[in-house]
Formats: C-alpha cells, sequence, structure tokens
C-alpha cells in the first residue's frame, strides 16, 4: 500500500458534517472504558474486552438488538 491509501480527506468527511477530532473519541474512552473498568475492586488480568463490547453495545443504545440475538440465537439452539 501507498502512503496516500493512507491518508484520510478530511475536507470530503467534514462536508459530510462528520467529526474529524479526536475529542469524541477520548471522551467516549472516558465514559465507556475508563468508567467501568476502573470501578473499586475491579481486577483486569485478561478477559476485559467481552464486558467491553457489551459496554459499548449499551452506550451506543443497541442493547435491545444484542439481547434480541442472543434470544434468537438461544431460541435455534433449544430447537
Amino acid at each position: 500500500m501507498t502512503k496516500e491509501q493512507f491518508l484520510l480527506d478530511y475536507a470530503h468527511y467534514k462536508k459530510q458534517g462528520w467529526y474529524i477530532g479526536s475529542g469524541m473519541i477520548e471522551s467516549a474512552h472516558r465514559t465507556v472504558i475508563q468508567k467501568r473498568l476502573r470501578l473499586s475492586g475491579q481486577r483486569w488480568n485478561t478477559g476485559a474486552q467481552p464486558i467491553l463490547n457489551l459496554r459499548a453495545c449499551f452506550m451506543s443504545n443497541k442493547w435491545d438488538k444484542v439481547v434480541d440475538t442472543i434470544c434468537l440465537k438461544s431460541s435455534k439452539m433449544a430447537a
């Protein structure tokens, strides 16, 4: 791959109304990741990724879709 393939067309994304700064990502990191992983008594040697995946779904208002998917898969397994 060339260097040009890795460059982002910031003007294009800005015209689309997309955020191109890092502030939103840094804020999400604090509210989604750090807030959960830094609770009192928490120890994360390994295995934090599954809980972070669920938290990201919850914080992005996709929790109902996750529950529906789990229910659908469990009903197929029971059949």
